[in-house]
């Protein structure tokens, strides 16, 4: 039977969620329990890597326009795989400090990348792009699952091998999708897509709306970085932990799938205020050693402090950007404002984790408490956000 052009595009979109899946609880497990690396050169790694994203994600844009989608997309991941290849722990700490950053700088490329392919390619069929997405998410917490079983059973190097496996069919994958696609990226010239995402920073109430929900969201970066560590030192093992992502991400699932019901009248200052109110919360509990049950709990409010801050954005770059300029304000935001704020987090929480690790796992869950810190200027920003908002929309 010959696979629809739907299809092709949901099972490639699926390939790279399964390294995605896997790339992101535990490479940082790896780079601590096999390579030997610190805290501050885990989250230095994926710092870089945001920091080289800022150019390399125009540029990568601008070859897909040239040479298509699908070969770009494998190239990055051919990419990403020999990253992987290379990698051994009893190697220079150097090197493979080097080749984690070349692996983060690739996976942060595949993104828009893979969310074009399933734009182009389920236009015309069913799946449709909803279906598709929702399949690739169902792929990444397949990942998550199957990444802590093996890191439970064998250990972080297996991992490594499945990561090196997963790679394999995410690098052919794209390939077995239609050709073309060119035009669903637009290509801009790299100092044009900085002053026209600069222009839309100047229009009222946007650049004070993302850095607000840039600060919400940068408040994971702890939890990107360390989280997987961290329970490691509890003493929960890696099924669990394969589970505790899953929750997470699943959590997101069904709020996205439902918002269109639930929170079809909710405001978008009033999704921002949520998505803060939840990350607080979950970042405050989580600063403490808390039973598994708890922390499964805890987890689900990911559908709060991701889902509906970033809902709450898209929304409100929809209702405030002409609909030519949104493209623009997606790709521009994650480079500039959301990118940069998740650097610094992220590069912070790492400092914070070898500066706590002498106390022990009772210590070391405190650098949640930074991120709380972070998440409360968020909210800050926001509340003052909408009350220019309502300021300017005035009585009634």
């Amino acid at each position: 039977m010959t696979l629809s052009d739907s299809w092709r595009a949901t099972l490639a979109a699926g390939a790279v969620n399964l390294v995605l899946g896997a790339n992101l609880p535990y490479l940082p497990v790896w780079m601590e329990k096999a390579a030997g690396m610190s805290g501050a050169e885990i989250a230095g790694a994926s710092t870089i890597a945001i920091v080289i994203r800022i150019f390399a994600g125009p540029f990568s844009a601008g070859i897909a326009q040239d040479h298509g989608l699908r070969a770009t997309l494998a190239s990055v991941m051919a990419i990403v795989l020999a990253g992987y290849v290379l990698l051994f722990p009893d190697s220079p700490r150097a090197v493979d400090f080097f080749l984690c950053v070349l692996v983060y700088s690739a996976m942060n490329l595949v993104g828009p990348l893979f969310e074009a392919i399933l734009v182009y390619g389920t236009r015309y069929g069913r799946p449709d792009y909803g279906e598709g997405r929702a399949m690739a998410s169902a792929a990444f917490v397949i990942s998550n699952l199957a990444g802590g079983a093996i890191l439970g059973a064998w250990g972080p190097d297996w991992v490594l091998g499945y990561l090196i496996a997963a790679s394999c069919i995410a690098s052919i994958g794209p390939l077995l999708t239609k050709r073309g696609a060119r035009t669903v990226i637009t290509r801009r010239p790299l100092w044009s897509t900085f002053s026209q995402a600069f222009a839309l920073y100047r229009i009222d109430g946007v650049l004070i709306y993302l850095i607000a929900a840039s600060l919400i969201q940068a408040s994971h970066g702890a939890y990107y970085a360390f989280a997987s560590n961290i329970w490691i030192a509890q003493g929960i093992d890696g099924g669990h932990i394969g589970a505790l992502w899953a929750t997470g991400v699943a959590a997101e699932i069904l709020l996205l799938l439902l918002s269109r019901r639930l929170l079809k009248d909710t405001g978008v200052y009033t999704l921002l205020w949520l998505g803060g109110m939840g990350a607080l919360l979950r970042w405050t509990a989580a600063g403490f050693v808390l039973p598994m049950g708890a922390v499964y709990v805890f987890q689900t409010l990911h559908a709060a402090s991701f889902a509906m801050t970033h809902l709450g954005t898209m929304r409100f770059l929809q209702a405030r950007l002409p609909e030519d300029q949104l493209p623009l304000s997606y790709s521009a935001n994650g480079a500039l404002i959301f990118g940069p704020a998740m650097a610094v987090t992220g590069f912070a929480s790492g400092l914070a984790y070898d500066a706590l690790a002498p106390g022990g796992i009772e210590a070391q869950t405190k650098l949640y408490w930074l991120m709380s810190l972070v998440t409360f200027a968020g909210l800050a920003i926001a509340w003052r956000a909408g009350r220019r908002a309502a300021m300017a929309a005035g009585p009634g």
